[in-house]
Parts: structure tokens; sequence; C-alpha cells
């Protein structure tokens, strides 16, 4: 089995989906970016839930950690998987807080156990829908992230799944595009 892939254009957040992604940081904070979008989509309760599992975890998250949690009773989708992008931890400063590639390529990894864990329950093609992560605020190169996620959701796995990655404006969208096909 493999992943497919499909691009569109504009908001993630109205995806109809099991999963979709939040490019968020260490602290789980809804700040800005696509984080921002969740808190305004989800609302005050998202960002409580948050903060319950963050507390739950007892620990410093790092980039590239990924937890789970409901949609906060929104419809369109089952689960928010918020990725560790940016580094908010205590003590870290400047360009330290971005991502790299590397971080991605390790959120991937981290998105995927999840996906394969979720599947064993299923019997149908899982969905998820992900923004580009780290592009934003994080200042990692469109292009490079494109093709990251291109060389990763071209392996087999063991589960059906559809990624949909969203570009947010019509430029991503055909950059996407152009890199994925």
């Amino acid at each position: 089995m493999a992943y497919t892939i499909t691009v569109k254009q504009g908001n993630l957040l109205n995806e109809k989906a099991d999963f979709i992604v939040n490019a968020s940081n260490t602290r789980f904070i809804l700040g800005s970016g696509v984080s921002m979008a969740f808190k305004k989509h989800c609302g005050i309760a998202f960002q409580k839930e948050m903060e319950a599992v963050l507390n739950a975890y007892g620990r410093n998250f790092e980039q590239g950690d990924v937890v789970v949690t409901s949609s906060a009773g929104v419809t369109n989708f089952d689960y928010a998987l918020h990725v560790a992008v940016m580094n908010y931890n205590p003590g870290i400063r400047y360009d330290k807080k971005n991502p790299t590639l590397e971080t991605i390529e390790r959120a991937l990894y981290n998105i995927e156990k999840y996906l394969n864990e979720y599947a064993k329950n299923e019997e149908r093609k899982i969905k998820i829908a992900l923004p580009l992560m780290g592009c934003g605020v994080g200042s990692l190169d469109k292009k490079e992230v494109v093709k990251l996620y291109k060389n990763f959701f071209e392996r087999d796995v063991d589960f059906d799944c559809e990624v949909i990655i969203y570009g947010y404006s019509e430029e991503d969208y055909c950059l996407i595009l152009r890199i994925i096909k």
C-alpha cells in the first residue's frame, strides 16, 4: 500500500479529514500562522485541551515531536496532530528557535506513527491534511520542504492514506503541484 497525494489551495482547516496537522511550537501555544488559524476555527477549548496534554507529559517537547488532540468539537476533522516546529523552550533564542529540514523529517516520521496506529482500527483509507510546515515564521525554503514531503510520501506503508498537502496561496499551490506531479 502507499500514500496517495492530493494538492489543494486554500485553508486546510476547511478539509474533511481524519487528521489535520497543526504546525505549532514546543509549548503548543496557538499564536500565529497555522496555529492561529486552528485557534480561530476550533476556539479556546482547543487551546485548553492542548495545555492539558502538555501538562500531562510533564516535560519539554523537542522540535519534531507530535501530540494528538481531539478537534474540540469541530466536525470536519476528528483529530489534530500538533507538530513542535518552532522551539519555544526556555533559553532558546533568535535563529535557534527555527526548524531545520531534519526537524520536518522527524515530524513526518512521528506523524506516520500516529497514522499507522490509527489505521490498525480502520478498514478504509484514512485522510490527513497538512500545511507546509516550517515555511512561515520558521523561514524554511518551501521548495525544499515540498521535496522532502514528496520523498517521504512516495514510500510504501502498511496502510492506505490520502495525504492532502495545502498551499495557502495560489503561488504555494502551484509550487507544490509542480514538484509533486
